[in-house]
């Protein structure tokens, strides 16, 4: 049989039937190169998703922050009230020491901050008075040059020039001392000056207490009696600092003097609200994981330079919103 014939008996072998499955072969093709596209597009975005977050962690991971991110499980050591047991006894335990370490977080976090406000009013306050110090200088060289008689004068209108000056001078320094005067800065450095003091004592105080062991330390009711009306106090009485003049001071502490923040690596040290609740660390599986505190927003946010301001906006085309930066107004 010649080749001819050979095409020609199977082309006659072929029915209706097979000439169906050839384009619905082509259909289950093209749908299946349509899947593998789409998949192939959502692995490439989850790819670049995957890289900036690994980019971002080693970004946080070049800050000077022991702990720069806060994984999102989280185990709260002694933060939730309602799984704690009722306890009667008179007796110390971590929980109870813990409560009252928490105390003294805040009582410290209003130590730095309240210091660093006197430190400022202590240097406006210190201008002020060598401003006017230099214009009663220059008021006394002037009165002595207001002597010289019109004769001697060096230059035409020399006794108008110089009673002008003296106005001028007289009046700055009038302005200058009133200003001092309305700012109060002698009664408010006066005030925070005592508070510091004696906040400093209870705070001192209270960070031996806590530092000894149960057995050492004062007995449980005799330590309330005598501590909680103090912390009361001093936490409800610390002084009303301005907003802006409060977040100039607590972006100071966290750009120029962040080793306030965390000074011996130890949790109980570090400063809250830089530092939040002690928490069991999440990376560590272990049944008797080490207990930990990671940074706060708070901390991420004022941490931020100038240099992290510029680079978190698109060339300039989007308005700058920033919490950091002291002197933005809406």
């Amino acid at each position: 049989m010649s080749k001819d014939n050979d095409e020609e008996f199977k082309d006659a072998e072929k029915g209706p039937e097979d000439e169906d499955i050839i384009p619905k072969d082509n259909i289950m093709i093209k749908e299946i190169r349509e899947n593998i596209s789409k998949n192939s597009l959502e692995i490439a975005d989850l790819k670049n998703l995957t890289e900036s977050i690994d980019c971002e962690k080693r970004n946080d991971a070049k800050t000077d922050d022991s702990n720069p991110l806060t994984p999102r499980r989280i185990h709260y050591i002694y933060a939730n009230v309602f799984d704690e047991d009722l306890d009667d006894t008179d007796e110390w335990t971590d929980i109870k020491r813990y409560r009252f370490q928490k105390c003294l977080w805040k009582l410290k976090y209003n130590r730095i901050v309240s210091s660093f406000y006197l430190n400022n009013l202590r240097n406006s306050e210190h201008k002020w008075s060598w401003m006017i110090i230099v214009i009663s200088t220059m008021t006394s060289g002037l009165t002595v040059a207001n002597n010289v008689e019109e004769s001697n004068a060096p230059f035409d209108n020399y006794k108008t020039y110089v009673n002008v000056m003296l106005t001028v001078s007289s009046m700055t320094t009038s302005l200058i001392a009133a200003w001092i005067k309305k700012q109060m800065f002698i009664e408010k450095i006066n005030y925070i000056d005592k508070y510091l003091t004696e906040l400093n004592a209870l705070c001192e105080d209270l960070e031996i207490q806590l530092s000894l062991l149960n057995t050492d330390r004062l007995e449980y009711d005799e330590f309330k009696k005598l501590y909680i009306p103090k912390m009361t106090q001093y936490l409800t009485t610390n002084p009303i600092i301005p907003p802006l003049e409060w977040k100039r001071c607590i972006r100071e502490i966290t750009l120029d003097y962040p080793e306030l923040l965390n000074m011996d690596d130890s949790e109980d040290n570090k400063m809250w609200p830089w530092y939040g609740d002690l928490i069991s660390d999440p990376k560590n599986d272990d049944k008797d994981a080490p207990h930990v505190r990671y940074p706060t927003t708070f901390y991420r946010k004022f941490k931020k330079t100038n240099r992290d301001k510029y680079l978190s906006t698109c060339c300039g085309k989007q308005k700058m919103k920033i919490v950091y930066d002291c002197e933005n107004k809406p």
